[in-house]
């Protein structure tokens, strides 16, 4: 018992960590989607990474929103790669 009360104290202490929601080519596209989470109460930050491209990250706890937000608004970061199939619409 004295173990779960332990365990449940560390976790209150550990900090959210950042993650990178996305990567934009430029500035202004990431200037862009930060005022997207901003407006919806999302706390993130823009960092450039060493080729010249700009990241958004967010605490770890929201990146699932994030990024459903950032999806939303027309900058998808999930990419499925679809298949095309031959007999599609051959009925």
């Amino acid at each position: 018992m004295l173990r779960r009360i332990r365990s449940a104290v560390r976790r209150e202490r550990e900090p959210d960590p950042l993650v990178k929601v996305a990567g934009m080519p430029t500035r202004h596209e990431a200037e862009t989607c930060l005022e997207t989470l901003q407006a919806r109460g999302i706390y993130a930050e823009v960092r450039e990474d060493a080729m010249g491209a700009f990241e958004l990250w967010a605490h770890a706890s929201v990146e699932p929103l994030a990024r459903l937000v950032l999806g939303l608004s027309g900058r998808s970061v999930i990419r499925v790669a679809r298949r095309k199939d031959d007999d599609k619409g051959a009925s």
